[in-house]
């Protein structure tokens, strides 16, 4: 849900959120927005469906380290109210990758 909010929510929105400041691009919103949703995509997929199911484990590394980038991010500017949902997401991904494995 996050990264589809990323995606489609306008840049008044991410501004009052305070996501943005009023005189930034959204662009890298949204590159993190599609990232988070190919990342959803790619553990869940491949698994799913036996179509080239190394993917899923690949995806969930590549997940740990977003979450873990937008816990340093959010860290940094003392948004503390999003730290437990991206320790949560981190730590489902990295299960998800060691018991694939």
């Amino acid at each position: 849900m996050p990264g589809y909010g990323k995606i489609s929510g306008s840049k008044e929105s991410h501004v009052a959120d305070g996501h943005l400041k009023a005189d930034s691009s959204i662009v890298p919103i949204r590159i993190l927005g599609v990232l988070e949703l190919l990342g959803c995509i790619g553990i869940v997929f491949p698994w799913i469906l036996g179509i080239v199911p190394i993917l899923t484990p690949i995806a969930a590394v590549c997940f740990c380290i977003i979450m873990l980038a937008g816990m340093i991010i959010h860290t940094s500017k003392k948004e503390y109210k999003m730290l437990p949902m991206l320790v949560v997401v981190c730590m489902l991904s990295a299960f998800c990758f060691s018991s694939i494995l």
